[in-house]
């Protein structure tokens, strides 16, 4: 059974427990007043027929006179039983039953119905007398409020179903939005969404909003892990390109000099050029496995760092390196944030590696730190040609190679890209203005 036809049947089975419960009090009300109204005529009619009792048994002509005294109306029966001469039946307006009323009343002095009538009997010295009225006008009356008030619950009913069956079908109209949604999102709608404001006032105002963000977070995730599978596809070509050429060397050397057509001892720089391609092959090892781990797990072990003592431990690093190059440090005295040391150590190298690659032979390079209230800023910057727009947009892609007027030597296009993986896995920024190269670092990580 469907939840529309479920709460429909509740609906409708509520109302008529309830109809039937105001027309059952209101019918036993009116029948109840109505009793009781009667109850008190008869008792006071009856009052007063006891105290005329010597009129209602004596000469005809007082008797009229004294039924006038006693009713006002014709619709009451009277009965006077003296005990020597046995029952003196008085009639007033309506016909007398079959049997005599005082024969099954008389023993008891409560009002009472009696073969249709309602009665009650006193009692004065030698005499008993029963008044009665007849019960009809009450069930009339009765059975036209029954009727009257069946009929306006029938109708109330067939109104309130419809009501109900309206604003059910409105209010349940967001699930079945919803469940169009989830079935739209089974066949690959992924940028489907349930309409409707979302009322964090309504049960299905909060359920929209969590489908909604749950559809939200569903097509995030998918879309994620899209770009994670196409972003892997375009890693795995790149490094296949990247090591196949270092391979190609090595194999093309190693069945030169095993077929004997290059011997080492005349031609020395056959091996310095297998050893150079194994090491630049390591070394893009080395990168790709750096960047595989990033991407799997990013840096996890934080601590607090003092990014001036590491700018200047990198600028002695790399003057050792390259001692004829003029690098500087310009730090404060302390920079802490909260990092890797590692892996600020290993951007900080790789930027001046870079330097090293991108810059001719003896140009000055400068690494500043600067401090600011959200953590700091670390830049190196050198006096070369610098890199354009289109070359500073698409620097820190893996395997993207500067513009050959600015290199100076070779490498794999993965040093900006590690630079840039350590960097947002701490939370920072990267970027590059002119020959500068910078990346902001949070206080907190």
């Amino acid at each position: 059974m469907t939840l529309r036809r479920s709460l429909l049947l509740v609906v409708a089975g509520l109302t008529v427990a309830a109809l039937l419960l105001v027309t059952g009090t209101a019918v036993l009300g009116m029948r109840s007043y109505l009793l009781n109204r009667t109850d008190e005529q008869l008792d006071a009619a009856a009052e007063l027929a006891r105290s005329r009792t010597a009129m209602l048994v004596g000469d005809p002509e007082l008797r009229g006179q004294a039924i006038r005294q006693v009713v006002s109306v014709t619709d009451y029966v009277i009965e006077v039983r003296a005990a020597p001469t046995g029952i003196i039946r008085i009639v007033s307006g309506a016909p007398l039953p079959a049997k005599p009323l005082l024969d099954q009343a008389e023993d008891d002095p409560r009002p009472q119905n009696v073969a249709g009538y309602r009665v009650v009997v006193t009692h004065d010295g030698a005499y008993t007398v029963l008044v009665a009225l007849s019960l009809q006008p009450l069930r009339d009356t009765v059975a036209r409020l029954l009727r009257v008030a069946g009929l306006t619950s029938l109708v109330v009913l067939v109104l309130l179903v419809l009501i109900a069956r309206l604003l059910i079908a409105r209010r349940l109209r967001p699930l079945d939005a919803i469940a169009a949604a989830a079935t739209d999102l089974a066949d690959g709608r992924l940028d489907r969404r349930v309409p409707g404001s979302g009322n964090p006032r309504t049960e299905v105002g909060r359920l929209t909003t969590a489908i909604n963000g749950m559809l939200s977070r569903i097509q995030g995730a998918l879309a994620a892990r899209e770009r994670s599978e196409s972003r892997m596809r375009e890693f795995v070509a790149d490094a296949s390109h990247e090591l196949r050429t270092p391979v190609t060397s090595i194999q093309g050397y190693l069945q030169l000099i095993r077929s004997g057509v290059v011997d080492t001892r005349e031609r020395p720089d056959v091996l310095r050029r297998i050893e150079e391609e194994s090491t630049r092959m390591g070394s893009l090892v080395n990168s790709l496995l750096y960047l595989a781990r990033l991407d799997a797990s990013p840096p996890a072990r934080r601590e607090p760092v003092d990014l001036s003592r590491l700018a200047r431990d990198a600028v002695a690093d790399a003057s050792a390196v390259e001692p004829d190059r003029p690098l500087t440090a310009e730090t404060p005295a302390e920079c802490l944030v909260t990092a890797d040391a590692d892996a600020v150590r290993q951007v900080l190298a790789n930027l001046l590696a870079n330097v090293r690659a991108h810059t001719p032979p003896g140009t000055a390079a400068r690494v500043r730190v600067a401090p600011d209230a959200a953590g700091a800023r670390v830049e190196v910057a050198d006096d070369g040609p610098g890199m354009g727009e289109e070359a500073a947009a698409h620097a820190f892609e893996r395997f993207w190679r500067a513009d050959p007027a600015r290199s100076a030597g070779g490498g794999a296009g993965l040093g900006l890209a590690i630079v840039a993986d350590v960097v947002h896995a701490h939370g920072g920024s990267v970027g590059v203005d002119g020959s500068a190269v910078w990346f902001t670092l949070p206080r907190d990580s």
